[in-house]
């Protein structure tokens, strides 16, 4: 099966929802503003810098390479 390419973090926010965080509750554990996580989840060219990935992955339970692939339970 050929998947579609992706960039960014697109497991960012499927697995945000699966945590059970918000927008604003991951945000706030971030210590950044809920407009900058909602930009970074729309990947619209707006990226987070390296030294965010330890500590969204440490939260969300998984690892950094996780962040950029979409979780199986979410795939069509």
């Amino acid at each position: 099966m050929c998947k579609m390419m992706t960039t960014g973090l697109v497991g960012l926010a499927p697995r945000r929802k699966r945590a059970g965080f918000t927008q604003a509750s991951f945000a706030e554990a971030l210590g950044i503003t809920r407009s900058l996580l909602a930009a970074w989840e729309a990947r619209d060219g707006l990226w987070p810098s390296a030294r965010w990935l330890p500590a969204m992955a440490d939260l969300l339970g998984c690892s950094i390479d996780d962040l950029y692939e979409v979780p199986e339970e979410v795939e069509a």
